[in-house]
């Protein structure tokens, strides 16, 4: 079983993996500004990410718990494995995640989500596999939300 440092540090790599393995400076800096927040993410809570422009807005929604356009640096770490990526949308029970990877992934998959501007982590299932993009149900029992 992982400790709580070893998660942080595969998370801090993976950040600037990414950081170091893409050309767009935007992008770099991103991943740099999330591997900084992880690391102190603990000391004082970010505003919540500004929501994307030109996605449906949430009144537009049908759900019971609408899905919010979110665009921000986010990672799944899976048994053995981080993810990076990012948001599309979040909601109350779930998360739409983008990412590049393309590993072999199947529904039923479960880990931990971690989004920039969030003080936790939340327990995910995968429960929708599309290329590039998962669909995420979060495990909110045990957490009192």
């Amino acid at each position: 079983m992982e400790t709580v440092d070893e998660a942080l540090n595969a998370k801090l790599i993976a950040c600037w993996q990414a950081a170091l393995n893409t050309d767009d400076p935007e992008e770099s800096q991103r991943w740099v500004d999330m591997a900084e927040w992880l690391s102190h993410r603990g000391d004082t809570p970010l505003p919540p990410p500004e929501p994307a422009a030109g996605r449906r807005r949430v009144s537009d929604e049908r759900r019971r718990f609408p899905r919010v356009p979110v665009r921000s640096p986010a990672l799944l770490a899976l048994e053995g494995r981080v993810l990076r990526g990012e948001t599309l949308n979040l909601s109350r029970t779930g998360a739409c995640f983008i990412f590049t990877d393309q590993s072999d992934l199947g529904e039923g998959e479960s880990g931990s989500f971690t989004v920039q501007g969030w003080l936790e982590d939340r327990p995910a299932l995968v429960v929708a596999v599309e290329p590039g993009m998962l669909r995420l149900r979060f495990d909110t029992k045990g957490h009192g939300t």
